[in-house]
């Protein structure tokens, strides 16, 4: 239910696209239970929690297999991430939290950077995918701490959806990086506005050997700005 609000909190600024993505693609039925033509406000918040419920309750065995399968993947590459992580960041400290992943219905996977909780899908059609989305989500985590930490300017609500196209550009160049893919084996999918930013700073990328994790924060902060990405 904390990420269904998240996805209507979007819709409400303009961005309904991740609650078709995360919910009406996966539910259609749950479309009458909301009044799109008013900012997708729910017309039951009690019916729509029941029906979360119902889901968690005949699947609860299921899920629990599920996780304990996630989790068994994920240990195998922990440690050539957090090598990964360390290299890019100079050994950075990890920012305090919870570190929980919990399994989602939806499917979309948020995450939330006040207590470094985040969810990962229950079900994926490729299961050896599930280490690049946790991977995925890990970094956002240690990508915000950093940023915010060098760009405090932009650390205010009105730029929220700016720092998150810079973070989830950031994440898809890092993530399908050579050295990245041979730990995960597997492209992370990236968000389609971002194909050609990404495209052209990878272009420009291969006459370097080493990254600069400034001089690409940046650049990845011009190519927003002079694109005008939308919420």
């Amino acid at each position: 239910m904390k990420a269904l609000c998240a996805f209507i909190k979007d819709a409400d600024y303009g961005n309904g696209r991740n609650l078709d993505w995360a919910v009406f693609n996966k539910y259609p039925r749950l479309k009458t239970q909301f009044d799109q033509n008013n900012h997708y406000k729910m017309k039951s918040a009690k019916t729509l929690y029941k029906f979360v419920c119902a889901i968690y309750r005949t699947k609860q065995t299921a899920m629990d297999l599920a996780l304990a399968k996630h989790e068994k993947r994920w240990i195998k590459v922990a440690p050539c991430y957090f090598s990964l992580v360390g290299t890019l960041f100079g050994n950075r400290k990890w920012p305090r939290g919870k570190y929980i992943a919990f399994g989602t219905i939806w499917s979309m996977y948020p995450r939330f950077l006040k207590d470094k909780t985040f969810h990962i899908p229950f079900w994926h059609r490729t299961p050896r995918y599930m280490p690049v989305i946790i991977a995925h989500e890990l970094l956002h985590f240690m990508f915000y701490d950093y940023f915010y930490t060098r760009y405090q300017k932009y650390h205010k609500s009105k730029d929220n959806f700016f720092v998150w196209h810079v973070s989830e550009i950031f994440n898809t160049i890092i993530q399908n990086s050579p050295e990245w893919l041979a730990c995960f084996k597997l492209k992370s999918f990236g968000y389609p506005e971002h194909r050609n930013i990404v495209a052209r700073i990878n272009h420009a990328r291969r006459r370097n050997t080493a990254w600069d994790l400034n001089a690409l924060i940046d650049n990845i902060i011009k190519e927003v700005q002079n694109q005008k990405l939308a919420p």
